[in-house]
């Protein structure tokens, strides 16, 4: 499979080519690379394709600058990825301009941020534990409710007889 990175400002022309050349797409994400790369974009949309007739995969990665990454929608090209660009919004931030319906999709619409940024803080959404009751076993055989379970077991909590496990 071979991979090649492209500036935002090549995407749509290059996935129009690429429709042109009989390439679908199999797969479209987000990608955060803070603190990986000093240098470059810190975010990118990685795009798997698949060409049926000559088989063989390929893989685009598409470089976004800026804190408000934007990237062209392929929509037009390839209807498919008009989920798969609402779910890179909803987790990374990245836009896709042009896009018929850029809304989120997986977490409510009242959400602040996008979990899968690196810089989005682990443990935001405060957890209630509720106490559970603790089931107290005194010895082995003992069942936690009232009374015996009808099985014979020795002192170790093991079955006794033949044929006569549950």
């Amino acid at each position: 499979m071979t991979v090649t990175t492209i500036p935002a400002s090549e995407w749509a022309d290059r996935a129009r080519a690429l429709h042109a050349e009989g390439w679908q797409v199999m797969d479209l994400t987000g990608l955060d690379r803070l603190r990986l790369t000093p240098d470059g974009p810190r975010f990118g949309v990685v795009v798997q394709l698949i060409n049926h007739a000559s088989r063989q995969r390929q893989m685009i990665e598409v470089a976004v600058d800026g804190d408000e990454p934007t990237v062209p929608s392929v929509t037009e090209v390839w209807p498919t990825v008009n989920f798969m660009e609402r779910e890179t919004y909803d987790m990374y931030g990245i836009s896709f301009e042009g896009h018929p319906n850029l809304t989120r999709i997986l977490m409510p619409d009242e959400w602040e941020g996008h979990p899968l940024r690196k810089d989005y803080g682990v443990g935001k959404v405060p957890v209630e534990f509720i106490p559970q009751p603790i089931m107290q076993v005194d010895s082995p055989g003992q069942t936690p409710g009232s009374g015996s379970t009808g099985i014979d077991r020795d002192r170790l909590g093991q079955v006794v007889g033949e044929g006569d496990a549950p």
